[in-house]
């Protein structure tokens, strides 16, 4: 588009992480913004592709929670304890699982790169898309958490993975 506009973007955000042993069921990460995930307060974009990028190779299956709101779903490195009320008032816009031994590219010595994709389910049916990704009327913003739903991972950094979504994006 000649005004610099595109109905894609690549966002790149860096959850922060515990550098002690998790186990499956703990919260990876609390909620982390996707700025600009919408056009314009209170838009709805659609996540079309992610990739989490682990920059020291762990091996685990984790769960993206994406959210209206800034809410955590509970302490990093613990087991979730969000009520339901507080569930229901984060406005949830849907997850997806990444499972580190079956979509991951494995030629890259330093790093590990997962992959999610709208168009591909696994065996469990845990990684169905689309995902429409819905701000609050007054941002552009959206959340993401995560939860390590199986695997033991030692994180070598609070930074090292980052989460790379790829989001559709209309102009009317």
């Amino acid at each position: 588009m000649g005004n610099n506009l595109s109905n894609y973007d690549i966002i790149r955000v860096t959850p922060t992480l515990d550098t002690s042993a998790y186990a499956g069921g703990d919260v990876a990460f609390t909620a982390t913004e996707i700025p600009n995930a919408v056009f314009g307060n209170g838009g709805c974009s659609k996540l079309v592709n992610a990739y989490i990028m682990d920059q020291d190779r762990d091996t685990y299956d984790l769960d993206l929670i994406f959210t209206q709101k800034n809410t955590a779903i509970g302490t990093i490195n613990a087991t979730a304890d969000i009520s339901d009320a507080n569930m229901e008032a984060i406005g949830l816009c849907g997850f997806c699982r990444f499972k580190s031994d079956v979509a991951f590219l494995g030629g890259i010595d330093q790093v590990r790169i997962i992959r999610w994709s709208e168009t591909v389910a696994d065996s469990e049916r845990t990684s169905a898309g689309p995902i429409f990704l819905q701000a609050e009327s007054d941002s552009t913003s959206v959340y993401v958490s995560g939860l390590i739903s199986s695997g033991t991972p030692t994180f070598a950094a609070a930074d090292d993975i980052d989460l790379i979504l790829h989001i559709e994006k209309r102009w009317v």
